[in-house]
């Protein structure tokens, strides 16, 4: 393990994107190739820790005030989904399958990772662009909903997490839209530093991974 950390800390954002891009080729083909759908679905968790490693490792501050950050957004948004999957009257009924272990309260504990993920990625999208930073947090709920519109169907079909009566509320796009806004503007108040161009690749990556699987995964 230590080596492979070690090769990881080693490796520049170019290479880093190569591996990245490598890595979800690799597991759009293993989801859609009916023989090994099953092993990568019991992988997600995997694959979500190695985004969240990768993003980590490329982060360029780290003092309290980001750690303090980082861990407000993944202990929130487990709150806000522990109270959305015990009562359905945030984002609407749902439960959580198994393709992602470790629950709290029904909700898995990676789901606040992921929440700090995407977040982060949108921040820095929206970033690149000056004119645009006056409307972020609106901008990042907009890419985050669009984003969690792309994998719904993806979700499902993955064990992920199952709707009551297999069908997406709209009001889970407006919690969404909701929830992201709002980290997207505690970036700003906060000042958080997300200068960090793999934290983006992953986000376009991500949509992509689920843009193919949406319309091909049977």
């Amino acid at each position: 393990m230590n080596r492979i950390i070690q090769y990881f800390k080693t490796l520049e954002e170019k290479e880093a994107t190569k591996f990245l891009i490598i890595f979800y080729i690799v597991g759009t083909a293993g989801f859609l190739i009916p023989q090994t759908r099953d092993i990568f679905e019991k992988l997600i968790p995997v694959s979500l820790i190695i985004n969240i490693f990768m993003l980590f490792l490329f982060h360029k501050v780290f003092n309290l005030k980001h750690l303090i950050f980082f861990a407000s957004v993944i202990v929130v948004t487990i709150a806000i989904e522990a109270v959305g999957v015990q009562t359905g009257h945030l984002f609407g009924e749902y439960i959580y399958g198994n393709s992602i272990p470790v629950k709290v309260f029904g909700t898995p504990v990676l789901i606040g990772f992921n929440w700090l993920m995407l977040t982060y990625g949108a921040v820095f999208l929206v970033r690149t662009k000056k004119a645009l930073r006056k409307f972020l947090p609106v901008l990042v709920g907009l890419l985050m909903t669009g984003f969690d519109y792309v994998m719904e169907p993806v979700a499902m079909k993955t064990d992920m997490w199952t709707w009551m009566f297999n069908e997406v509320p709209f009001q889970n796009y407006v919690m969404w839209f909701v929830v992201a806004t709002v980290i997207g503007g505690c970036y700003e108040l906060f000042n958080i530093n997300t200068d960090n161009k793999v934290a983006g690749r992953v986000f376009v990556l991500q949509l992509a991974f689920f843009g193919i699987l949406n319309i091909f995964l049977p």
